[in-house]
């Protein structure tokens, strides 16, 4: 666990300059109540770069102020707004300098600073997003706050339903049946989901099995190469940038990159050639409204073996 830095609201003023300040003074009105019709719009700060996506694809841009530096998508949207801090962690003086009414996160690093904004006047919305279920939530929550409930609820009913599809079609294939899954979301240390995960849903649901289940009580942990090569998995997914260059073939880097592990080159993924990268590791790692993307790359991984093994394939 990081070490976690308070911020006393006379800390906050001691350390501010005279113009940061005049903006903290400013902005400790009333916050802005949900928007009706005729109400003045949202100033709105999104922590976290999932709501920076479901702000943006519910269509309320508009009242996006600040966002933080891990909030990359869409970029020519989030290319104009903003930076105020990292993500879950605003810098309190970039943050002021954009006025919000509204902060919008799904956790904070110090929680303290929730307090810090609430004395400023800011309100915090804090939209849980761990499961796969809280996704489409988490949309319609933003929409109804921000007042684009009906294009909210529309997006989140879309994924409920493939979600529902992709369930009712798993359901059909016994879990013996599916290959075992690696998704090696770091390799130094080597880092993989563990069953608490959204992402562990969507390997699932995508048809295979996450050797990372066997551990429950976390979301995201480091493991031994050891461990791996004794769970044998059908298929390892890289989930970051392999290659030295635009031309390097980020499939082939993964696979070459595994291969060369001493040992692993006895497992069934790299005897069958199923080492994957070169995924957009942000629709599969990030819960927001693209989330049904990182499905159907998980399933386009998995699918193909597995539709070998269905026609008699080793």
């Amino acid at each position: 666990m990081n070490s976690r830095r308070h911020f006393p609201i006379l800390d906050v003023f001691r350390g501010l300059s005279a113009a940061a300040a005049s903006l903290l003074l400013a902005a400790c009105g009333p916050s802005v109540s949900q928007p009706d019709s005729g109400r003045r719009p949202e100033r709105v700060v999104s922590l976290a770069p999932g709501m920076t996506e479901i702000i943006c694809a519910i269509g309320a841009s508009d009242c996006l102020v600040g966002r933080t530096s891990a909030c990359d998508y869409p970029p020519d949207i989030v290319r104009d707004i903003p930076v105020v801090g990292a993500f879950g962690s605003p810098a309190m003086e970039s943050l002021l300098a954009v006025r919000p009414t509204l902060v919008i996160d799904t956790d904070l690093e110090d929680e303290s600073v929730a307090a810090t904004m609430a004395a400023m006047g800011i309100t915090r919305m804090r939209v849980p997003c761990a499961t796969l279920a809280d996704i489409p939530g988490a949309i319609e929550a933003v929409g109804l706050r921000l007042g684009r409930a009906t294009r909210a609820r529309e997006l989140a009913e879309n994924i409920r339903r493939q979600v529902a599809a992709a369930k009712a079609e798993c359901a059909q294939r016994a879990l013996s049946e599916r290959l075992q899954v690696f998704l090696e979301i770091w390799n130094d240390p080597l880092m993989t989901v563990g069953r608490n995960s959204f992402v562990s849903e969507l390997i699932a649901l995508a048809g295979g099995r996450n050797i990372g289940d066997a551990v429950t009580n976390r979301e995201y942990y480091a493991v031994s190469s050891e461990w791996v090569l004794a769970q044998n998995p059908g298929i390892v997914i890289c989930l970051y940038m392999i290659g030295s260059g635009p031309g390097d073939d980020p499939g082939a880097g993964a696979l070459k990159l595994v291969k060369n592990r001493p040992g692993w080159e006895v497992t069934r993924a790299v005897r069958d050639s199923r080492v994957h990268g070169g995924l957009n590791n942000d629709v599969i790692l990030r819960p927001g409204p693209r989330i049904l993307e990182g499905l159907e790359a998980l399933r386009q991984c998995i699918e193909g073996r597995q539709q070998a093994r269905e026609k008699g394939g080793p």
